[in-house]
């Protein structure tokens, strides 16, 4: 069994980082506590037909715009610091100070540095409405409110084949005047700008949810030094107490969770996490996990 904590790897350079035990992805946060815990011990909910589907339409809603890569890693430096507009898909940004990071649907980007003034506004592509949707989009303007923001992108190894993710730290080091907005959009809606932040000020009710987030943030950090064997001491996810006939379910239930909440193997749990010659129902894997 594998007792170290998991390590984050979201480019080549987290193994440098002071957070890479304790890093946390925007999409984590939306996560019931059992499903993050399965998650960083390497057990993720395959993805389901409608999630596939959602895919081909972000696919097809955002193929009009360019990735960082496509764009050029030279031209969006000069563009940034000429004051010019760029707008992107599927940016990865991370913050090494706030130890989270993610990937956004869809953003713009205006520096000026004359005024000393920073624009963000970042799209967040749903195609559906859930409520825990709106901490996700809350981590990126949360991780773009300070100097701190990275930047990952991809480059071709100089020998052999594939790439390497590396960091850019792409803001000056002065302080930047922020104003920060955030629409979470369903596929086919127009856009609804709100502001995240105004003024280098976080405004009254995503302050809330940011509150939230911190808070959240500390119950996840404590499952990484876990062992699998304490998931009976961790609640089963809302969807499987309060799924109807079992339809709001993920995966996983059939595979882990069922078997471990039935009295029989409450029992003989240790039959299942510890040492035996049968064979175990949860094998850890290797936890590094992106």
């Amino acid at each position: 069994m594998i007792s170290k904590p998991p390590q984050s790897w979201f480019s080549n350079e987290c193994f440098k980082c002071s957070q890479k035990n304790r890093c946390i992805s925007a999409t984590s946060f939306s996560m019931d506590l059992r499903k993050y815990f399965l998650k960083i011990k390497g057990h993720i909910d395959p993805p389901t037909a409608e999630m596939e589907h959602g895919k081909l339409k972000h696919e097809l809603y955002t193929k009009k715009l360019k990735t960082i890569e496509q764009y050029g890693l030279n031209r969006f430096r000069k563009d940034l610091y000429k004051g010019k507009e760029i707008e992107l898909k599927e940016l990865k940004i991370c913050s090494n100070i706030l130890g989270m990071r993610g990937i956004v649907d869809q953003i713009k980007l205006k520096l000026d540095l004359k005024n000393k003034k920073f624009e963000v506004d970042i799209v967040e592509l749903k195609s559906g409405w859930f409520t825990p949707y709106i901490f996700q989009i809350n981590v990126y303007g949360l991780i773009f409110s300070n100097n701190h923001t990275r930047i990952v992108y991809k480059r071709k190894k100089k020998r052999g084949k594939g790439y390497k993710r590396l960091l850019l730290d792409f803001l000056p080091k002065f302080e930047l005047s922020r104003d920060i907005r955030i629409d979470l959009r369903i596929f086919g809606n127009k856009e609804r700008f709100k502001y995240f932040m105004k003024d280098n000020l976080i405004t009254k009710k995503n302050g809330e949810f940011v509150s939230a987030i911190l808070k959240k943030a500390k119950q996840l950090r404590k499952l990484h030094n876990l062992s699998i064997m304490f998931i009976n001491e961790i609640p089963a996810c809302r969807g499987c107490n309060q799924g109807f006939n079992g339809s709001w379910r993920c995966g996983l239930w059939s595979e882990i969770c069922s078997k471990i909440n039935n009295k029989e193997s409450i029992k003989t749990k240790q039959r299942y996490f510890g040492k035996t010659e049968k064979k175990m129902l949860i094998k850890s894997k290797p936890q590094v996990y992106l």
